[in-house]
């Protein structure tokens, strides 16, 4: 058995390894949308960046066994200098966006998953001149176990991402029997207060590329709706920007679109919530949504979230996936949290730890600035 390792830095590369991570995807069962092929490539297709003093390159690391593709993780090598003369580097996963990539993981077979992560030793070594600093993405137990046997690599800071991930009965009595009360009571509400208002729930799948394209301005218009409700929990619009709808669109333009659904509850024939959905072997992944404001008071959303559930049972789905973020709209329904963990990280001297420090400081502050902007949008 050979294990072979290579970083693929050009475009022409990147499009020869798409048979083989596409068949690398169907045997992951925890499968997530954000590791597919399509995703990867469309992403450093929309949000790759070359300026004058801004440029990014191509590192995707590759690992093969015995010419098996066995894992993959599509780094994003970003310059700031002028030309080849650089005074910063930062190496991180694709999925530098605002929040459309909600988890950015390296794709590996399991045994694999932590020899995957020895490709940071490689990009470290490669400093020369200036200040690089890594973006460490993986699951707590893999990332803490590489940094303790990587002594020569400091982490600047660490922040936990929680994903919450529901499993499911084999019907829905028995899975709504195991709900806690509140949640009980909040699905007897939803559906009784619908009921007393003579207001018929179903729920319509949308799929196919072409379907979805026609159907996919509403759902964006409805995302923008939830965003701008008065809501404990702050909902910013995803798509608000053109280049986020246009990546959208592309998605649903490549072989990625057979695995998107569009989740829609109609109310007597009129859709007033969606939540778009992506099929990823065993698991179904619930991304954004949105609805009808003038129907709030009815929960629409507890109501296509418990529809979908029931759909995904039938359909012998193992798990759905409610995405990352703590709140009480995934915590309620009585998910398995897998804890994440993303470091920054930089070579292990005074100096560049230091450096990387205040730069670190730096960016948050402007990435703070700009998520305000967002959100009052």
């Amino acid at each position: 058995m050979t294990l072979r390792h290579t970083i693929i830095t050009t475009e022409t590369g990147f499009d020869a390894l798409a048979s083989d991570w596409r068949t690398l995807e169907a045997e992951i069962p925890d499968l997530l949308p954000f590791q597919t092929f399509d995703w990867n490539r469309l992403w450093w297709r929309f949000f790759s960046d070359t300026s004058l003093f801004h440029r990014d390159e191509l590192a995707i690391c590759a690992m093969y066994e015995n010419e098996k593709l066995v894992a993959v993780m599509p780094l994003c090598n970003t310059h700031i200098g002028f030309y080849r003369f650089h005074v910063y580097r930062y190496v991180r996963p694709f999925g530098a966006d605002p929040n459309l990539t909600e988890l950015r993981l390296p794709l590996a077979l399991p045994a694999y998953k932590d020899s995957i992560l020895r490709f940071w030793e490689t990009m470290s070594r490669q400093e020369i001149v200036g200040l690089a600093e890594f973006q460490l993405i993986h699951t707590q137990a893999h990332a803490e176990h590489f940094l303790t046997h990587n002594q020569e690599i400091h982490p600047l800071s660490s922040r936990t991402i929680p994903n919450f991930v529901l499993h499911l009965n084999d019907d829905w009595h028995t899975f709504k029997t195991k709900l806690k009360r509140n949640i009980k009571e909040s699905l007897r509400h939803c559906y009784n207060s619908l009921k007393r208002d003579q207001l018929h729930p179903e729920l319509k799948l949308i799929d196919g590329s072409e379907n979805l394209k026609l159907n996919i301005t509403k759902f964006f218009a409805l995302h923008t709706a939830r965003a701008s409700a008065d809501a404990d929990v702050s909902h910013p619009d995803y798509f608000a920007k053109a280049q986020h709808k246009d990546f959208i669109l592309a998605l649903l333009d490549s072989e990625f679109s057979r695995r998107c659904i569009l989740f829609s509850l109609e109310l007597n024939g009129e859709p007033v919530a969606m939540r778009l959905g992506f099929k990823m072997n065993d698991e179904l992944y619930l991304y954004y949504s949105g609805y009808d404001l003038t129907y709030s008071k009815y929960s629409v959303m507890t109501t296509l979230v418990a529809e979908t559930i029931q759909w995904a049972i039938t359909q012998k789905i193992q798990r759905i996936n409610l995405s990352v973020g703590e709140d009480v709209s995934k915590t309620r329904w009585g998910p398995e949290v897998i804890n994440y963990v993303e470091y920054h990280c930089v070579r292990n001297n005074f100096l560049r730890r230091t450096f990387g420090q205040h730069i670190y400081r730096l960016r948050q502050w402007r990435k703070n600035t700009l998520l305000r902007k967002l959100n009052q949008a």
